[in-house]
């Protein structure tokens, strides 16, 4: 442009006098100045430090640690023991056991006890006092069957009185999240276990009151719950009828023997 005129060390065009230019520093002389400094400026040449090396290893190696031992790519190393265990010291529930073997079935049901209703209830079945209501010895476990399957199924909202003591905190439906074969498990545990010596309930029972309830959308209240009777039982099951069979051979007199015949 008119006035201004080239420069050697400075911007390519400035104008004389005024400074406005004078101050840019030419883009060539700048280069030709780093590439002095060090001959080759690419980032891919540039040596990793040996100080930056160390914490990308050793994240590595926590990282390959943690995983492993918490995706059981590594044996159980922290003493948890997450296997059902059946009564009495008896062998591991294993995948050939039968799971509608009563003593595999509490144990199963032991084990969906503890992963869902231990941390409201207590592992002992003890509850918290005006909260969460005591299994041990409540009258909505030991009593009719229908009426511990309905409250597990859909729920309680609102106070509910156990053994004349009101607790106050509500229990969600688990219908929706267990099957009929953990409902039937966990509850025969129940009934089983802190100090209570009540009777089965099997997954066919649990099935046919679910197909009963299938219109309910909400939660029980206590009212609810008193008008179905403390006595109210489930439909007989099918699996009892088996263990009963075989108790009942088991007992049968064997046929006796015919007698030797008589010595000549």
């Amino acid at each position: 442009s008119p006035g201004q005129v080239p420069h050697p060390d400075k911007s390519p065009f400035y104008s004389p006098g005024t400074g406005a230019v004078e101050a840019d520093v030419n883009v060539l002389s700048t280069h030709a100045a780093v590439a002095r400094e060090k001959g080759d400026f690419t980032v891919r040449n540039l040596p990793l430090s040996l100080w930056a090396l160390l914490p990308i290893c050793g994240v590595a190696l926590f990282a390959g640690g943690f995983l492993s031992t918490n995706l059981a790519l590594l044996p159980n190393v922290k003493g948890f023991n997450y296997t059902p265990e059946l009564p009495g010291g008896a062998a591991q529930v294993g995948p050939a056991a039968d799971p509608y073997d009563p003593t595999v079935w509490l144990a199963l049901g032991k084990a969906e006890y503890s992963n869902n209703c231990a941390v409201c209830h207590g592992p002992a079945g003890a509850g918290s006092p005006g909260q969460f209501p005591p299994l041990a010895a409540s009258e909505w476990v030991i009593k009719g069957n229908k009426r511990l399957a309905a409250i597990v199924l859909h729920g309680i909202d609102g106070p509910l009185k156990v053994n004349g003591a009101t607790y106050s905190a509500s229990m969600p439906a688990w219908g929706a999240k267990l099957n009929n074969k953990q409902i039937g498990q966990i509850t025969s545990y129940i009934r089983h276990s802190f100090g209570n010596n009540a009777g089965m309930i099997w997954d066919d029972q649990v099935a046919e009151l679910r197909k009963e309830l299938s219109v309910r959308t909400k939660t029980y209240s206590e009212a609810e719950l008193l008008a179905i009777g403390e006595d109210a039982a489930l439909p007989p099951s099918k699996r009892d009828a088996a263990p009963a069979a075989a108790a009942e051979a088991t007992a049968a007199p064997a046929p006796a023997a015919a007698p030797a015949p008589a010595a000549k």
